[in-house]
């Protein structure tokens, strides 16, 4: 077997060594041969130098670019998202061959464990066209359930009916028939998830590409993959990322609708009509 891995890079220096180590870990742990293909841009640090010597000893590709882009960090404006398809889209041309059997695209910051491949090849009889991960975060759970940690790539999440998920909830589903499957660690099909790295087989992945107007750069992948086969988010495979800003000043507000749609599927139904009175 052979598995493709995508990631962005971009002054890591602070982190890259943990995920190099974290790839080293999945090669030792997984029956399959590995390709990398990285995409770094405008790093000022030594991102590049490391990834170079790194990249030397395996197969795949590695470009760098100086594109002079400003560093947007960890936010949700429109030139970010915009910014940000076409890295990817950078990132994906470097598979030429395309001849791997799966590929993951994986952000470059997380924490995951060493048989993360091995977890998602568990799923591969199912009709997928992506999975994803039950990805978390250190930040509680604000709806309730009193867990210490909570999903964190919620933006993009929505489910099978085209509803956004819950943001800074431990569950992150609404309707029951999800949650129940999210607690018992079965597959919950969406219409849209990124989970910070995702396992698309290759034949699909470079079938796609992806855009944004100022959306989100995963949600066009999602429609087009959707057009494949399903989308599922894995709960028991469980990355995470260390939020250190936990300030969130709309948090009240956005509790506040989220409590209201977990109430009821009719005030879900009003909220997608845009008929919900807050």
């Amino acid at each position: 077997m052979r598995i493709s891995i995508f990631s962005l890079f971009r002054d890591s220096e602070d982190y890259i060594k943990r995920a190099l180590k974290q790839f080293e870990d999945l090669e030792s742990n997984t029956d399959a041969e590995f390709s990398y293909f990285f995409y770094e841009n405008d790093s000022i640090d030594k991102t590049p130098s490391i990834l170079k010597k790194w990249m030397k000893k395996r197969s795949g590709a590695l470009k760098c670019d100086k594109i002079n882009n400003q560093s947007f960090g960890s936010d949700l404006r429109p030139e970010r998202m915009i910014h940000l398809a076409k890295c990817r889209n950078e990132m994906q041309s470097l598979d030429e061959s395309k001849d791997s059997d799966f590929s993951l695209i994986i952000d470059s910051d997380i924490i995951f464990d060493k048989n993360l491949v091995n977890d998602f090849l568990k799923f591969t009889d199912l009709n997928f066209s992506m999975l994803t991960s039950n990805i978390r975060q250190n930040v509680p759970c604000k709806m309730g359930s009193g867990k210490s940690d909570s999903y964190y790539d919620s933006s993009i999440l929505f489910d099978k009916d085209g509803i956004p998920c819950m943001t800074w909830s431990y569950n992150p589903f609404y309707s029951n028939g999800d949650r129940l499957k999210f607690e018992e660690g079965e597959p919950v099909a969406v219409s849209s998830a990124f989970g910070s790295c995702a396992f698309i087989p290759t034949n699909y992945f470079h079938k796609v590409k992806w855009n944004s107007n100022g959306e989100s750069e995963h949600l066009s992948l999602c429609r087009s993959l959707n057009n494949y086969g399903k989308i599922f988010v894995i709960p028991t495979i469980q990355p995470r990322v260390e939020i250190e800003n936990q300030n969130f000043p709309q948090a009240n507000d956005v509790v506040k609708i989220q409590k209201l749609m977990l109430s009821s599927r009719w005030n879900r139904f009003l909220w997608k009509t845009g008929s919900l009175s807050l």
